[in-house]
Parts: C-alpha cells; sequence; structure tokens
C-alpha cells in the first residue's frame, strides 16, 4: 500500500482561489511563494502531514507537526518543469526539509518529448523516476534499517539517490546506529532470503 492513500480535497475558498490565480496573465511557479497562498499551503500541509502520519515520503524520517520549516510542501514533478501540476492533489505530499534541499526541482517523469511537457498527470508507477507516496509502496523499493537505505530496484536507487538518504553516514561516518542499521539490514536479509 502507498503511503499516502487519499489525496487533498480543497476547501471551496481554495477552488476559487486556485481558478483565480491559473488564468492570471504570466502564471508561473513562482507564483507558490506568494503572500496571498499562505492559507492554500496551510491547508495542503496540514492535510498531508495528518495523511502521511507525520513522516517524510522519502526518507521516511519525522516532519514537524506544527511549524512549515521542517514539514516543506513537495510538488513531485516539480512545480519549475510542470506548472500546471502545481495544485494537482496526487502530485502533493510532505516533506523534510533535508529531502526538499536534496531533491529541489530535479526531474522525476521517464519518457519525456523535450520541450512537450506531459499534460495530464501521469498516474502509472513506470512513468516516474522515483518512489511516488501515491502510487508505489515504498518498501518493494526501498530497504531502510536504521540510517541506512538499500534499493530493491532502479526506481529506489533514484530516490535514495536524489533524496541524498544516506546522507547521515555521508556526514558523520560509521558509528553504533550505522552498525546497529546494519545489523538490522543482515537479519532482514536473513529472514527475507535475499
Amino acid at each position: 500500500m502507498p503511503i499516502i492513500n487519499n489525496y487533498i480535497s480543497y476547501s471551496d475558498a481554495t477552488k476559487n482561489k486556485i481558478a483565480e490565480i491559473k488564468v492570471e496573465p504570466g502564471y508561473s511557479h513562482t507564483r507558490w511563494k506568494d503572500e496571498d497562498l499562505e492559507q492554500v499551503r496551510s491547508e495542503i500541509r496540514n492535510f498531508y502531514r495528518r495523511e502521511q502520519r507525520g513522516s517524510c515520503v522519502y526518507c521516511r524520517g519525522e516532519i514537524s507537526l506544527r511549524g512549515a520549516m521542517n514539514a516543506s510542501v513537495e510538488h513531485i514533478a516539480p512545480k519549475s518543469l510542470y506548472v500546471h501540476f502545481m495544485f494537482e492533489p496526487k502530485n502533493l505530499c510532505v516533506i523534510c526539509a533535508d529531502c526538499n534541499e536534496y531533491k529541489s526541482n530535479r526531474e522525476v517523469i521517464e519518457d519525456l518529448v523535450s520541450g512537450n511537457p506531459a499534460r495530464k498527470y501521469p498516474t502509472e508507477s513506470a512513468r516516474y523516476r522515483i518512489v511516488h507516496p501515491h502510487i508505489d509502496e515504498y518498501n518493494e523499493h526501498i530497504v531502510k534499517a536504521g540510517f541506512i537505505y538499500m534499493e530493491r530496484t532502479k526506481k529506489g536507487g533514484h530516490t535514495i539517490y536524489l533524496c541524498n538518504l544516506n546522507r547521515w553516514i555521508h556526514n558523520f561516518g560509521v558509528s553504533d546506529e550505522l552498525l546497529a542499521g546494519i545489523e538490522t539490514l543482515t537479519e532482514w536479509e536473513r529472514f527475507h532470503g535475499n
């Protein structure tokens, strides 16, 4: 089962605001940070915080349950590349500040014709280079043991790479926590026969 099983259904006020914005001259992804969209961002953030049970969809670490600083609204397909998906409910989730910083606006959709972005939001798993929290089962693609992330599929490996999920190890090296993760992973492999 995917991490996110329900997507946001906007309030009437938010629907109206989004409709107004989409017809503005020069509508672009930079509009996202404007002050008049604070309530829209807050509605999205609060919905996905609850839906995700307070965890980041990429690293599975904790996100902030109150403050916005460690609960970034994530556009899975980047809004800078796909402005027409900026408010698409299936393109939204909440992630931690570190995953947000690392993933940034990197391309995640497969098989695009250069200069001709997808017009309809892709809902097939095969269309994504990363584990999509609305579509994919995380554990089918990534094994997490403590601070260690291991790919089970190419998609899992690309998610680990884009979000630098092994950043803890890269920053702090081998430690007791890392060794405990290795032991956990070894036990997992023994149990599952991989």
